[in-house]
C-alpha cells in the first residue's frame, strides 16, 4: 500500500454504531442526549482526513461489504447508554441522504481524541460555506446530503447505472445525467415543507419503434437502490423551469441554497454546492426540483429535455391537423349526401314510376269504360292525353314564371310586340316599337 494513503485515511477499531430509531424525523443538535438510538454493530470506522469520507467495516459479519457514510459535517460528545459503559459516544452528522445522524462509540481514549480533532476539522472546513443560514431548512440540507463515497457522478456507478437502464429499456437508448439530486413534498409531513428525496440520475427515455413519437418519459434513478423514484411523462404540458437564486426565495427552497450548504466533497477537502437546480412542472402532479452538481450536466440535460418537448409539441400539432382534416371530410361527405344535385337524383326515379303508375290507372279507368275500344286504341289516347297533360303544365309554369319576372323587371308583352310588327308601313312599326320601350310600366 502506498505510505500516504495510511497517512490520510485514520483508522479507529472496536466502534460501536447506533442509528436513529425514527431517520426521517428531523433531529436538532440540542436533541441528540433525547434520541432513541438502535444499536446496528461493531468494526472498524475508517475517515479519509482530506475529504472526510467515513467508511464502516462490521467486524464478524463476512457477509456484510463496507458501508460508505458519507462525508462527516460535525459531531457532538453525549452521554452513554446503558449498553456503552465505559465507552466514549459521539452524535455525528453526515451529508449521507439515508444516515445523517449517527452515533459512534469508542473504547479507546486515544481514538476519541483522535476523532474529535478530526471533528473539529470538519467543523471548520464547512463553516464558511453554510455562515449567515440560521434557518432549519439550511441545517437539514446540510445533513441530508448523499454519500460522496457513492457519489453518482463516479464514472462507474454511472456505468453501472447504464448497464442497468440498457437492461430495463433495451432498444431506448435512455440517456442518463449523472450528479443529480431530486427535491420535492415531504412524504411524511403535509405541510408542503420541501425534501431531498434522493440523488443519482435525470434519465430521459424515448418511445420503442412503433410507439407514439410523442411517448418520451423522464426518470429519476436513485444512485443506491437503481430505482425510479419519479416517473413523469415529456408532453407539451410539462414545463423545465431553471431556477433563480435570490436572497428572499434562499430559505424557504432547500434545492436553492446550493452556495451555502456542501454538496459534494472534491479530492482538495473543499466543498463545492449545486451548479443549477431545475423546477419541473406536470398537470395533475406536485412540483419537483432536480439540481445538478455540474453546469455542463445540467445543460445538457436541458438542451435535451428541449429537443423532446418540441418533437411532442409537433406530434400534438400534426394529430390536431390530422383530426381537423377528418372532420372537415367528413362535413363535406355530408354535404354531398344533402346537396341539390344528389337531391335530384333522387327525386327523378321516384317521380317517373309515380307518372308510369298514374298512367297505367288511368289507362285502366280508360279501358274499362269504354268496352268498345281496344287495348292500342286507350294506350294511344292515354298517350296523347299525358302529352296534352305535359304541354298545360309547361305552359303553366312559363306563364307564373313570366308573371314572377315581371314583378321584378320591366318586360314587354309578345302580344304588343306582334301587334308592331304587323303594321303595314315601317314607319308605323318603328313608332309603335318606340313607345312599347318609352311608355312607363
Amino acid at each position: 500500500a502506498h505510505p500516504n494513503l495510511h497517512i490520510a485515511m485514520q483508522c479507529f477499531a472496536n466502534v460501536s454504531v447506533a442509528l436513529p430509531a425514527n431517520a426521517n424525523a428531523y433531529h436538532p443538535r440540542e436533541a441528540w442526549d433525547c434520541t432513541t438510538w438502535i444499536d446496528w454493530c461493531k468494526g472498524e470506522l475508517r475517515i479519509d482526513r482530506t475529504s472526510l469520507v467515513m467508511v464502516f467495516s462490521p467486524g464478524g459479519h463476512r457477509a456484510l461489504a463496507a458501508k460508505p457514510l458519507g462525508c462527516l459535517l460535525g459531531a457532538a460528545a453525549t452521554g452513554n447508554s446503558a449498553g456503552n459503559i465505559g465507552q466514549l459516544t459521539f452524535v455525528a452528522s453526515t451529508n449521507d441522504s439515508v444516515h445523517s445522524l449517527i452515533r459512534f462509540s469508542f473504547m479507546q481514549s486515544a481514538d476519541a481524541m483522535a476523532f474529535t480533532a478530526i471533528v473539529q476539522s470538519a467543523e471548520a472546513s464547512s463553516l464558511p460555506f453554510c455562515k449567515g443560514s440560521g434557518s432549519r431548512r439550511s441545517t437539514m440540507t446540510a445533513s441530508r446530503r448523499s454519500s460522496v463515497a457513492g457519489c453518482f457522478r463516479d464514472d462507474l456507478a454511472l456505468e453501472t447505472l447504464q448497464a442497468h437502464l440498457n437492461q430495463q429499456f433495451p432498444g431506448q437508448l435512455p440517456m442518463a445525467f449523472g450528479g443529480a439530486e431530486l427535491y420535492g413534498p415531504d412524504p411524511h409531513c403535509g405541510g408542503g415543507s420541501e425534501v431531498l428525496l434522493g440523488r443519482g440520475a435525470v434519465v430521459l427515455v424515448d418511445p420503442n419503434n412503433g410507439c407514439r413519437i410523442s411517448a418520451y418519459e423522464l426518470f429519476f434513478f436513485d444512485a443506491d437502490t437503481q430505482q425510479p423514484c419519479l416517473r413523469l411523462p415529456v408532453g407539451p404540458g410539462t414545463r423545465l423551469l431553471r431556477q433563480l437564486e435570490t436572497e428572499g426565495n434562499r430559505g424557504d427552497r432547500i434545492s436553492l441554497a446550493g452556495q451555502c450548504r456542501p454538496s459534494t466533497c472534491s479530492s482538495d477537502g473543499s466543498l463545492t454546492g449545486m451548479a443549477a437546480a431545475y423546477t419541473l412542472l406536470c398537470p395533475g402532479v406536485s412540483g419537483w426540483t432536480v439540481a445538478f452538481d455540474s453546469e455542463s450536466e445540467a445543460a445538457s440535460f436541458e438542451r435535451d429535455f428541449s429537443v423532446r418537448k418540441r418533437v411532442a409539441v409537433l406530434s400534438l400539432k400534426t394529430s390536431q391537423g390530422w383530426r381537423f382534416a377528418d372532420s372537415l371530410q367528413g362535413e363535406l361527405m355530408d354535404l354531398r349526401r344533402c346537396g341539390l344535385l344528389l337531391l335530384t337524383r333522387r327525386i327523378i326515379p321516384r317521380a317517373l314510376v309515380l307518372v308510369f303508375l298514374l298512367l297505367f290507372f288511368y289507362a285502366a279507368m280508360l279501358f274499362s269504360s269504354s268496352y268498345d275500344k281496344s287495348l292500342l286504341d286507350v294506350a294511344a289516347q292515354t298517350l296523347r292525353d299525358a302529352v296534352a297533360a305535359a304541354q298545360f303544365f309547361v305552359e303553366r309554369v312559363a306563364e307564373a314564371g313570366t308573371k314572377t319576372c315581371a314583378g321584378f323587371t320591366t318586360a314587354i308583352s309578345t302580344s304588343e310586340v306582334q301587334h308592331c310588327a304587323d303594321l303595314p308601313y315601317a314607319e308605323d312599326a318603328h313608332a309603335c316599337i318606340t313607345r312599347l320601350a318609352t311608355a312607363p310600366w
